[in-house]
């Protein structure tokens, strides 16, 4: 049975939900009716922020995302990335702040814009980048380690 795109992200919703609320955080599921995040969350300080989720359901290097994002570095918004795999597994996830996917989506597009492609040709600009979730030809330098500290930890968010 083929799961459709739209149960794959709600998944991935929830489980962040689930995680945060068991952090115990506030955590409100905003169910497609707001631009640009999908959880709304005050944590145990009072402290509120947003988070955009991207999920897969697939052993992917990356998730798609849009150009505009290299563009939002809100301190208060964070993206996590969730990656399904074995539906008997807790699945990949990294909690990233938005600075931080702007720096890294906009490196990783131009290398692969100055990177050669089929037959020695160029690579065309798209509105399409990537957010890579492991060693790849387009990372920066040590973005492997740096992205480890993102992984499966919820703990950035709960300060």
């Amino acid at each position: 049975m083929k799961v459709t795109k739209q149960n794959i992200g709600n998944a991935g919703e929830y489980f962040i939900a689930y995680l945060l609320s068991a952090s115990n955080c506030i955590v409100t599921v905003t169910l497609g009716r707001t631009e640009g995040f999908d959880l709304l969350i005050v944590n145990h300080n009072n402290n509120a922020f947003k988070i955009s989720v991207k999920t897969t359901f697939y052993k992917t290097k990356s998730l798609m995302m849009t150009k505009k994002v290299e563009k939002i570095k809100d301190p208060d918004l964070f993206y996590a990335f969730v990656r399904f795999g074995n539906i008997n597994k807790l699945p990949d996830y990294w909690i990233v702040p938005s600075k931080v996917v702007a720096e890294r989506v906009a490196i990783a597009h131009q290398k692969w814009l100055n990177t050669p492609g089929k037959d020695g040709r160029p690579h065309k600009d798209t509105t399409m980048r990537q957010f890579f979730l492991e060693n790849h030809e387009y990372y920066p330098a040590q973005w492997e380690t740096t992205l480890k500290q993102y992984q499966n930890n919820v703990s950035i968010l709960l300060r």
